[in-house]
């Protein structure tokens, strides 16, 4: 297991030197970026293991509070804290709180679950685990992880859950919210078994079936810069999956703390998805792509 998990991160730094050298612009659609916009912070895998990287999540908040307005909501797509004590949990809170943003949507990650199954998060964030919001004819889904391995596991009665809500809101833009992405996806790594959604093979059966806009995981760490971490797929109904970066930051510094922003276009069928450098306070601007969605946002 060691020897695993040493050539897993041996193999993502040397192809973030690979991708980071490599990295391309992208065209984006001919639309007015004034427009009004139903702007998102997604963020994941803050899980502080020091105080240094605590910092990186306090860095982050100020970042979007200075420079980036209007967000409506957060998404947070798991693995908070890296231990599951009561002291990171309630410092998580405390560091929320400082932010303008009002509105938090979280789900379990392996690490937030991992000695206590989930209680601290329950009693301290959110009594649900599996839910979903509306807003405007957007629906989004939240489906957190369920037992402590690496992969992330969803029980049949949530999957069918989610699967009902999948068949009910097709008139809605529907974006899915995992820890781990989905196997199939092609974003990097998603095909080893501790880096994927267990059973992946009963979600791809209703995405080719049914419309799903975007699906929005974390887990892996990789640098937004990576080539398909962010991919519109083709054999999945051309569902958008995006892997969020982590918050903290990894390789002794040489990836930074990132995280995306989403702005959904009102009166459009489009969603711009931005990388932000927290570390820098500034966009990635060569991974700004602009996405067709299914159906025009109706915002509120």
């Amino acid at each position: 297991m060691i020897k695993k998990s040493i050539l897993f991160y041996l193999s993502i730094l040397i192809l973030f030197f690979f991708e980071f050298s490599c990295t391309k612009s992208v065209s984006s659609e001919n639309i007015n970026k004034n427009q009004e916009v139903v702007r998102i912070w997604a963020l994941a895998d803050i899980q502080p293991r020091n105080s240094e990287e605590r910092e990186a999540f306090s860095i982050a908040v100020e970042d979007i509070n200075k420079n980036i307005k209007d967000v409506k909501f957060a998404i947070v797509a798991g693995d908070i804290v890296h231990t599951t004590d009561e002291d990171t949990f309630e410092w998580y809170v405390q560091e929320k709180k400082k932010s303008y943003i009002s509105d938090w949507y979280e789900i379990i990650g392996n690490h937030d679950l991992k000695s206590d199954r989930g209680k601290l998060f329950k009693k301290i964030l959110r009594e649900n685990l599996n839910y979903s919001i509306n807003y405007g004819n957007m629906l989004f889904i939240f489906l957190s992880d369920e037992l402590r391995g690496k992969p992330t596991e969803v029980t049949d009665e949530v999957f069918e859950w989610w699967k009902i809500l999948i068949i009910n809101n097709q008139d809605k833009i529907i974006t899915v919210v995992t820890h781990a992405p989905l196997e199939g996806s092609k974003i990097p790594f998603s095909e080893h078994e501790d880096r994927q959604i267990a059973e992946s093979e009963r979600f791809q059966k209703v995405l080719k079936e049914y419309k799903v806009d975007l699906w929005l995981s974390g887990h892996l760490h990789l640098p937004n810069e990576f080539t398909n971490t962010m991919n519109r797929n083709k054999n999945l109904n051309d569902t958008i999956f995006v892997h969020i970066s982590s918050i903290r930051p990894e390789f002794l510094g040489l990836k930074h703390s990132q995280s995306r922003i989403l702005d959904f276009f009102c009166g459009k069928d489009i969603v711009s998805i931005k990388s932000r450098d927290h570390k820098w306070g500034k966009w990635n601007k060569e991974l700004e792509k602009d996405y067709k969605l299914s159906k025009i946002v109706e915002c509120k």
